[in-house]
């Protein structure tokens, strides 16, 4: 709450500078005589922003930090409506300027967000913010749940442990040692363990029932891992048949609908226009840069896989030498371990004597496909969305296809963020289904942010 009155703070200082600005610059015909006192003064607008915050369970959740974003973004929404009205209906509405209501609100998703990051690092180097986890069952369901944790540190859980029947010992993680301390009857003995995650998808109904209710008596938190890896969950719904005590889930394909479609798609060229004026020149300064590099021409055009399995032409930098099929050829026969990666990954790590001096730069920063927003306005691509295809890799898609050839395939993705060129042709492919089952504007949002953090960083990218 500190951090976040903090936050807010900082975001009313900057919507009266702001607003200040633009009554000297742009809207000098009304009177902007306010003070930043002035403001400090209605002391409960800060309250009904904590207020939603908490009502969004921002204090007592942890979330990912996409996902606290998301809520931050709907907290402060409903703050700002809520401040909207009451001075509406009150009698103080002409001393308060809305357009600087406006202002705090739009400051306050980035400060109150980017305060939260920042501030979790350092409650959690302190040890203030962390809360002690137990996971029963070492598997690899077990496994997988302490690696998410330990990669994302806004959590804020600390696993001390795992819980098994049938091993001992520890577990490595990203080269940390998670010791197995005891088996499941020891989760009574567990002590300041306020959290417990129950990954252990071998056991049928019964036996998973008496686990978590046993389990309750001692922790007050419980988590179960069900076994429904790969099944698109992200927009489901919960419904109750209570007499049955049943539960169903509705999963929901979003990128079946009409109105998603066209929602994704106006995101898309309304993005893509407003950055279409700084792309323009980048593209202009590597065409340069290319055309003195290498004979050729600027630009690759390759058929790709769209919507539906259309064939589209989708558009990239040239990176490779113009007889670059000849010089793949013959490296792949004179290597027989370059020959094992290609037909792995269908691609070339290190070494690839195919790419040219200005290729090797446009590749390590993801830049080549810069291009591919002329296909986006075209209504080709995404700007988010699953790998491009080839119309050759068609047949070793499988049944994935049905999924990913939903959908326009994007110049980044979920596979762009999720370790690129590192991941084989089959973990494409099941990240690329989940996406499309799983999508939401919000996803692409997430995805585009934390590509920019990909590129930058030039992971997995050669």
């Amino acid at each position: 709450m500190v951090i976040d009155l903090i936050a807010f703070y900082i975001a009313l200082f900057l919507a009266f500078i702001t607003r200040k600005f633009l009554g000297q610059v742009l809207i000098k015909d009304i009177i902007f005589n306010f003070s930043f006192f002035h403001f400090l003064s209605f002391w409960w607008i800060p309250l009904v922003f904590l207020f939603f915050l908490w009502y969004q369970k921002l204090y007592t959740k942890r979330y990912t930090y996409w996902f606290e974003v998301k809520e931050i973004l709907k907290a402060v929404f409903l703050s700002g409506i809520f401040v909207f009205a009451v001075l509406s209906l009150s009698k103080i509405s002409l001393e308060m300027s809305r357009l600087t209501l406006i202002l705090l609100c739009f400051y306050a998703v980035f400060t109150i967000s980017i305060l939260r990051y920042f501030g979790k690092k350092l409650l959690n180097h302190i040890n203030i913010w962390k809360s002690p986890i137990v996971i029963i069952g070492a598997g690899s369901s077990g496994k997988s749940v302490a690696k998410g944790i330990l990669e994302d540190e806004h959590l804020g859980y600390d696993v001390r442990g795992f819980l098994d029947d049938f091993k001992k010992g520890f577990v490595e993680i990203n080269n940390t040692k998670i010791p197995i301390i005891g088996t499941k009857e020891d989760i009574k003995n567990l002590k300041d363990i306020e959290v417990v995650v129950i990954s252990m998808p071998s056991l049928n109904n019964e036996e998973l029932a008496h686990l978590v209710n046993t389990t309750h008596r001692y922790i007050k938190q419980v988590f179960v891992v069900p076994d429904l890896k790969g099944i698109g969950l992200l927009n489901s719904e919960l419904y109750h048949l209570f007499k049955e005590q049943l539960f169903l889930i509705k999963i929901t394909n979003n990128l079946e609908s009409r109105i998603n479609k066209a929602t994704k798609m106006i995101f898309d060229i309304t993005v893509a226009v407003l950055l279409l004026p700084i792309l323009l020149f980048i593209i202009a300064a590597f065409s340069i840069l290319i055309k003195l590099d290498s004979e050729g021409p600027v630009f690759f055009v390759q058929e790709r896989l769209g919507e539906n399995g259309k064939i589209f032409k989708c558009i990239k930098f040239r990176t490779m030498y113009i007889n670059n099929e000849e010089i793949l050829k013959k490296f792949l026969q004179q290597n027989k371990e370059a020959l094992l990666e290609w037909q792995t990954f269908k691609k070339l790590k290190k070494d690839d004597p195919r790419i040219t001096r200005i290729g090797k730069i446009l590749r390590k920063t993801s830049l080549d496909e810069l291009p591919q927003i002329f296909n986006v306005l075209k209504g080709e691509m995404s700007l988010v969305g699953p790998r491009p295809y080839l119309p050759s890799e068609e047949k070793d898609m499988g049944d994935y296809k049905d999924y990913i050839l939903l959908t326009r395939p994007g110049i980044t993705g979920l596979w762009q963020v999720s370790g690129r060129n590192e991941l084989t042709f089959e973990e494409r492919l099941k990240l690329d289904t989940w996406y499309v089952l799983n999508w939401s504007l919000w996803l692409d949002v997430m995805i585009l942010f934390k590509t920019i953090k990909v590129v930058f960083k030039k992971e997995g990218a050669y």
